[in-house]
């Protein structure tokens, strides 16, 4: 079931995230995909459903979520043949990423026509790439990514500075 406040936020457009993994036994990368989200204020939440074990269930998420409306972005949490992204990708009104706990499993780039996800192996990423969907319409997107690039080009003109006066040390 879908709180109140999470559709409200799914029908604001702004953009907000649903992290669908096949099983709990992958809670470290949902954690490492979750700190990424967070990183740039991307609403989300977590739900676990195998679309091997209970396909009726994850046709009902599904439905559930397409049934709200507004701006949603999926991110399938599944190894081995990754069933989940496949049928996610086909039925949900919103993009899908794959995001494989056992990257780099590339099954999900072999899903059949009409299966559209993205493919992304490090959970640390999958925050930038959400932000970037919504940041023509999220001005906070907008402004955190900025931010993330500037403080990245400040890091790396600094490391650039240290080295060349080590060289000169040296």
């Amino acid at each position: 079931m879908i709180d109140d406040q999470f559709k409200k936020t799914m029908q604001s457009n702004a953009g907000c995230a649903v992290i669908l993994a096949g099983s709990d036994s992958d809670r470290a990368h949902i954690e490492r995909i979750t700190r990424s989200l967070t990183a740039f204020s991307i609403p989300h939440q977590v739900r676990i459903c195998s679309s091997h074990k209970q396909p009726a269930d994850l046709m009902k998420i599904i439905e559930e979520y397409n049934a709200v409306g507004g701006s949603i972005t999926y991110v399938a949490v599944a190894g081995g043949t990754d069933a989940l992204s496949g049928t996610l990708s086909y039925h949900a009104l919103g993009p899908v990423v794959s995001c494989p706990p056992d990257a780099p499993n590339e099954s999900c780039l072999t899903n059949p026509p009409g299966s559209s996800n993205a493919y992304i192996a490090r959970p640390e990423n999958v925050g930038k790439f959400i932000a970037q969907i919504y940041a023509g319409a999220n001005p906070t997107f907008r402004n955190l990514l900025e931010q993330s690039k500037s403080k990245k080009i400040e890091a790396l003109t600094k490391a650039d500075s240290r080295f060349r006066e080590d060289d000169r040390s040296g």
